[in-house]
């Protein structure tokens, strides 16, 4: 075998041996380059060149590994041929093979600067003969990258052939021509996107198009940088289109970047009443060197069933709150309906007298508390990762039984749908609710005799109700509920989560058990279950107070506060008779200011506006800036339709109190509907 011919056969097996276990990550390279050969050196006596210019051709295949891309190897094969000055046929012909390392610099993703080092043997012939010598060379080269498979390259190398004693040539070889990447057509794909998704809940399925279910690593392996990535999520059976994960400029070259997982799933995933699994793929779209790639990796979605929830976030139970499941809706206000029919019992307020209502009509109904041994909330309630089983409101009142989170839930939506602002009140390993009374914390502790029995917040009085104990009643429940509170503030150790707010985060589905029928006890037994209770705590609640009040009246002391006192225990109990008796005893006696506000609300109360309008406005006499006189007189006026007078007290209003108007007339004075003043209930009791 001849050796230029060997010459060949090694460069080509210094390729192949260069060539890469895993072309994605490793780069390998062949590069056809034209040459202009300029030579330095040697010259004869007379500084004339021995060799005139001449050209060529070179061979390469370079090779970068993944953990250092910014080196290489190279192996070549290059031919020259350079005329001989002063010969008018003689000319030298030059057959190189060899080697070469080096270093590489890209100040942008589509240039290169590299230099390099290197050398081999070189076969020179003449017509004087030839000769095989080694050689080595050093060079540098710019690379401007066309597209992911094809390169420009311009570069120059030094060539330094040797013969015994001397140079049988010195120059620069400049090269211009094309650099092919083998792996050019896989490049671009070494991206890795690593996932972890967490198991998603049907329940939460609005939830996960704003709050991440997962979340995967994205791996940038490539040595030139991505360019506008966009991630998304796709789970044909439970999607109506995929979902935008992620979407950003550039992943630099070897960068890794954690994104969430989001998807906003359809009501399908809704109808999951047992844990399966559903295939799902990622979309990873992107540009590399101008050139859009996209991929997609499979993924394997855990789906819960729909009653399913864990406990790291106790707001997640109101989820379960479905205030507009029909049956829910029909029951509640069927109860609310009879609450406000029954004039004969108007005690502390209306949202008070509905939630007693509701809570003994449970009792009444049958549903009770029972424990369930696969999944008591005392157990997974303190194991945030563990997967408790939650009934709907409906599917409670169909069972008639439930464990402390599922009879919480459904007194919370049977509360909620009548309007009744709720929250859900968590102590260790234990749930209940809590509702708004509908009073300020000044009227609630004078409406009830312990206020440590409340539960102040916001500006709020909410009564905490223990609703295992439907069948004890709700006055026993409420005084249960109000010691678990106490005690859970003392250990520091209570939640309180306001189901409205909770529901801004995790949002209740529309959730109907269809064929689950509920049969109530009839409206004269749930009225008398209602009534013996409501007439049980107003007696527990008046009782030792009027006997109290009573005896400073008849003492003479202060007889005329004593008595609004006990009118404003009265009016708040619906005895407004009673308490209209004693606000004339005030007015009597000292025209006691407070007094005729207060008559004023009872006239109101009453239905009686032009009386009350009267009342007010004794009242404001003697102190121009009452807040309570003039919510009262704006109220009554509204009521009797005096359009000017009404606007007139509610500018008053505005100046002197702000949040009193914004509360008690949102509409402001944009409308003076008598009808707006229907709703005869009031706040602003004065002592």
């Amino acid at each position: 075998m001849s050796f230029p011919r060997r010459l060949v056969l090694a460069a080509l097996a210094a390729a192949v041996l260069s060539f890469p276990l895993r072309a994605q990550s490793n780069e390998l390279s062949l590069s056809f380059l034209p040459t202009v050969a300029v030579p330095l050196g040697p010259t004869l006596s007379d500084g004339l060149p021995f060799y005139a210019l001449g050209g060529g051709g070179s061979i390469r295949g370079e090779f970068a590994p993944a953990f250092a891309r910014w080196l290489f190897g190279r192996a070549f094969f290059d031919y020259e041929f350079l005329p001989i000055n002063g010969a008018s046929s003689d000319s030298l012909s030059l057959v190189y093979g060899g080697g070469a390392f080096g270093a590489a610099y890209s100040p942008t993703p589509r240039v290169a600067l590299k230099a390099s080092a290197g050398g081999g043997l070189y076969l020179a012939m003449s017509e004087a003969g030839s000769v095989r010598n080694p050689f080595v060379e050093g060079g540098a080269e710019l690379q401007l990258r066309l597209s992911p498979t094809v390169a420009a390259g311009l570069g120059a190398r030094y060539k330094y052939l040797s013969v015994p004693g001397a140079a049988l040539y010195q120059g620069l070889s400049v090269q211009l021509g094309v650099v092919y990447d083998l792996a050019g057509s896989r490049k671009g794909s070494d991206v890795r996107l690593d996932q972890e998704l967490g198991a998603v809940f049907p329940l939460f399925y609005s939830y996960y198009d704003k709050n991440p279910f997962g979340a995967i690593r994205l791996v940038n392996a490539e040595s030139i940088p991505l360019d506008k990535v966009r991630v998304l999520f796709y789970a044909r059976q439970y999607m109506d289109a995929p979902r935008l994960c992620a979407e950003f400029d550039r992943l630099p070259a070897g960068a890794t970047k954690e994104l969430p997982v989001y998807a906003l799933f359809n009501d399908a995933i809704f109808r999951v009443t047992e844990g399966t699994k559903a295939a799902g793929e990622f979309a990873l779209e992107y540009y590399y060197l101008g050139k859009k790639i996209t991929k997609t990796v499979p993924a394997t979605l855990a789906v819960q069933n729909r009653n399913a929830m864990t406990w790291d976030d106790d707001r997640k139970a109101a989820a379960f709150v479905t205030a507009k499941d029909p049956m829910i809706l029909g029951l509640a206000k069927g109860i609310a309906s009879m609450v406000r029919g029954d004039t004969g019992a108007a005690a502390v307020s209306t949202e008070f007298r509905t939630a007693l209502a509701v809570y003994q009509a449970l009792g009444a109904s049958g549903v009770g508390y029972a424990v369930d041994p696969k999944t008591p909330f005392t157990t997974l309630s303190a194991a945030e990762s563990e997967i408790d089983f939650l009934q709907f409101p409906s599917q409670t009142l169909a069972y008639r039984a439930g464990d402390c989170d599922d009879l919480s839930v459904l007194y919370a939506a049977l509360l909620e749908s009548v309007g009744i602002e709720t929250a859900l009140v968590t102590t260790p390993g234990h749930i209940f609710v809590a509702f708004n009374a509908g009073l300020s914390p000044e009227n609630a502790a004078r409406a009830f005799s312990d206020s440590a029995d409340l539960i102040v917040r916001d500006g709020k009085a909410w009564i905490p109700v223990e609703a295992t104990l439907i069948k004890d009643g709700f006055l026993r429940s409420w005084s249960v509920g109000a010691l678990e509170w106490r005690d859970g503030v003392a250990r520091e150790r209570a939640g309180f989560y306001p189901v409205r707010e909770a529901w801004k985060t995790y949002e209740p589905v529309g959730f109907a058990e269809a064929g689950a029928l509920v049969s109530l006890p009839t409206q004269d037994r749930l009225l008398s279950a209602y009534r013996a209770e409501l007439d049980k705590f107003s007696r527990a609640q008046i009782m030792s107070r009027v006997a109290a009040l009573q005896a400073q009246i008849k003492s003479g002391k202060d007889a005329d506060r004593a008595a609004n006192r006990l009118g404003i225990l009265y009016a708040q109990f619906g005895l407004l008779s009673d308490a209209r008796a004693q606000f004339q005893f005030a007015i009597r006696s000292s025209e006691l200011r407070e007094a005729l506000v207060n008559m004023g609300n009872v006239e109101f109360l009453d239905g009686k506006m032009a009386e009350a309008k009267g009342f007010y406005e004794r009242a404001l006499k003697a102190a121009p800036n009452d807040v309570a006189a003039l919510v009262g007189l704006a109220r009554a006026q509204q009521a009797l339709g005096e359009l000017a007078g009404f606007r007139e007290s509610l500018a008053k209003l505005q100046d002197t109190s702000p949040a009193a108007a914004a509360r008690h007339f949102p509409a402001g004075g944009a409308s003076a509907r008598a009808s707006e003043a229907e709703d005869r209930k009031v706040e602003l009791w004065t002592e």
